[in-house]
């Protein structure tokens, strides 16, 4: 896995940072709903998982988007050439266990990997938290139709956004499937979450 990071020396958005950076609070969140009749197809033509390929295409969009590579790591502002996603995963006894995924441009490739991270993860529960800070950390709530959502945060200098999946449904001959993004607003703004958007639902239209 890739975490190589430079230290940033000249942040464009420093006033914001700085601005942000006294904030109890710093976190915001949004919710919306995106079509996802596409990629369900996709995913049920190859036997791949519908949300482990959710996580993966929004990882996608995410990657694209330089802003939501920026990170605080040991006090220092850092830009990570890479970002991989990590989600929980059921465990035994209606328990969740984290599961860690290593981005790959190739989807089959990735969804290889991520078959066998998964299942392992899957057999018991050990909440550690992961070493690296470029994750994306993605959660779902199957039977939750939600229209707002927020997520735990440990401190205000976490960094790594954070995404939920609730209960998809279907109107107008289309599947669609709600996403809650939380995010610090030291290092994203409307802007690239308006980018986030449109680049996702791009990658849920046209996987393949």
């Amino acid at each position: 896995m890739n975490n190589t990071y430079r230290v940033v020396t000249a942040y464009k958005r420093q006033q914001h940072f700085d601005f942000f950076s006294n904030y109890r609070n710093p976190f915001y969140a949004t919710t919306f709903e995106l079509d996802m009749t596409a990629l369900k197809a996709f995913t049920a033509k190859r036997g791949y998982p519908l949300y482990v390929n959710l996580c993966y295409f929004v990882t996608r969009a995410m990657r694209e988007i330089e802003d939501f590579r920026y990170r605080l790591l040991n006090g220092q502002l850092v830009l990570y050439e890479e970002i991989h996603p990590g989600s929980t995963v059921p465990a035994p006894g209606g328990l969740f266990n984290f599961a860690y995924f290593e981005y790959d441009p190739d989807v089959a490739t990735f969804n290889r990997r991520a078959h066998e991270i998964a299942k392992a993860a899957e057999q018991g529960v050990e909440l550690q938290d992961p070493q690296h800070r470029n994750g994306v950390w993605f959660t779902a709530l199957p039977k939750v139709p939600f229209t707002s959502f927020t997520h735990a945060s440990n401190l205000a200098t976490d960094t790594e956004p954070q995404i939920a999946f609730g209960k998809y449904h279907e109107a107008e001959g289309k599947l669609w499937v709600p996403l809650g993004v939380q995010v610090n607003h030291m290092l994203i703004d409307g802007n690239a979450l308006g980018e986030l958007v449109e680049r996702t639902q791009r990658w849920f239209s046209e996987p393949a």
